[in-house]
C-alpha cells in the first residue's frame, strides 16, 4: 500500500468519523508536530483523544485530499478541512501537512499552515 492509499483510507475514517478506523492507520508512537517543529500529540493515545473530542466538536468536518507528491516514506498533502467551528462559524482550514508512511501507517505528521487568517487557535 503506498502512502497516499494510506491517507486515503485515513481520510475515509475522518470523515466517517471512525476513530477506531483511524488508530489502525497510525503507529503505536506517531508524533503530530507544528509549523517550526512543536509537538502537539505523543502516542497513540493523545491521537485518539484529539480525534474523539475533534469529532464531537465539529460534527460537520470533512476532509479532502488536494494535490499530493510522495518520496520514499515522506508524503505531503494540501489539504481542505470544511466544517470546522471556529468563533461559533463554520469555516475551510485550507492546510499543507508532511507525512512519514512506515510499513503502511502513520509515523509523523507535521502541520504546515497556509492561511492564518479567521483561523482562530486551530490547533
Amino acid at each position: 500500500m503506498t502512502a497516499i492509499d494510506v491517507m486515503h483510507k485515513m481520510a475515509a475514517a475522518y470523515n466517517a468519523k471512525d476513530v477506531d478506523a483511524m488508530m489502525d492507520l497510525i503507529t503505536d508512537n506517531c508524533v503530530m508536530q507544528k509549523d517550526r517543529g512543536e509537538i502537539m500529540l505523543a502516542g497513540k493515545a493523545s491521537f485518539r483523544e484529539f480525534y474523539a473530542k475533534g469529532m464531537e466538536a465539529h460534527p460537520n468536518m470533512t476532509l479532502e485530499l488536494k494535490e499530493n507528491f510522495s518520496v520514499g516514506s515522506a508524503l505531503f498533502v494540501h489539504e481542505i478541512n470544511t466544517g470546522y467551528i471556529v468563533d461559533g462559524k463554520e469555516t475551510v482550514l485550507d492546510t499543507t501537512w508532511a507525512y512519514q508512511v512506515v510499513d503502511g501507517k502513520v509515523a509523523l505528521m507535521h502541520y504546515y499552515s497556509i492561511d492564518y487568517q479567521n483561523v482562530g487557535n486551530v490547533f
